[in-house]
């Protein structure tokens, strides 16, 4: 079992060594990046190593992975890191019909046969607009219908899922065979409308995560936490370590 922190989380905190003591100083040996952070793939490996911490997964936008794939690869090499997460569509990447979702999907899937060319996974992850519906159905489900499994796995942001309207373990069950990571985010009791972008330390919320946590333990093996806007860098990250590793070990 892997319990990681997303790094994006403490990016406002300091700089990159900052970041990484953060992470390591609140009990995290695995993070999840945001590319190679600006660094070359050996000196992005020797910092994480310096740090004590290992690298579970890479976000990498869709601009980088269409036009420079090797970047990635050669830093997932380096730090023997095996899965590369699709992070975000930029809004004008968003369809607003059913066929543009399905033609996202299968241009993920060309990326995902560079990647596989280097040994990497490709997943994707979601926000709230994938369960938009178009035809009878939402974006997600055009997505992953246009790319199998084995192709295209799910990052499965389950803060997102709940403040779509939607039920996290419904989706997490309903896509069991591509669920490869899960995003542990919290959603504030007052949402949106209170401080750190609506979203609070894990377990603090509406989301469910004490119960989550255990009903998703059988079905993945890495657990990433992400706050969007923390307040209190340390600590959040520290309690929500505490109850990931809790409910999960």
């Amino acid at each position: 079992m892997k319990l990681a922190v997303q790094i994006y989380s403490v990016r406002n905190a300091g700089d990159f060594d900052t970041q990484l003591k953060l992470a390591r100083d609140a009990g995290f040996e695995w993070i999840e990046s945001v590319a190679s952070h600006g660094l070359a793939p050996a000196k992005f490996a020797q910092t994480l190593a310096d740090h004590g911490l290992k690298l579970c997964s890479m976000h990498a936008g869709l601009e980088l992975l269409e036009t420079h794939p090797e970047q990635v690869v050669d830093a997932c090499h380096a730090t023997g890191c095996k899965l590369v997460v699709m992070p975000w569509l930029p809004r004008g990447e968003l369809s607003a019909t059913g066929a543009g979702w399905a033609a996202m999907g299968e241009r993920l899937a060309g990326i995902s046969a560079t990647l596989a060319k280097g040994g990497l996974r490709l997943g994707y992850h979601n926000h709230d607009f994938e369960f938009f519906r178009y035809d009878g159905r939402t974006a997600l489900e055009w997505l992953f219908e246009a790319v199998p499994a084995s192709q295209l796995a799910w990052e499965a942001d389950l803060g997102w899922v709940r403040r779509a309207g939607e039920d996290p373990l419904r989706w997490a069950q309903r896509y069991a065979d591509r669920l490869v990571a899960v995003h542990a985010k919290d959603i504030a009791p007052d949402g949106p409308r209170r401080a750190e972008d609506g979203w609070c330390t894990l377990g603090q919320g509406i989301v469910g995560w004490n119960n989550l946590l255990p009903a998703l333990r059988e079905r993945c093996d890495l657990f990433i936490f992400e706050h969007d806007n923390p307040r209190e860098y340390l600590e959040t990250l520290r309690t929500s370590f505490q109850l990931m590793r809790a409910k999960l070990m």
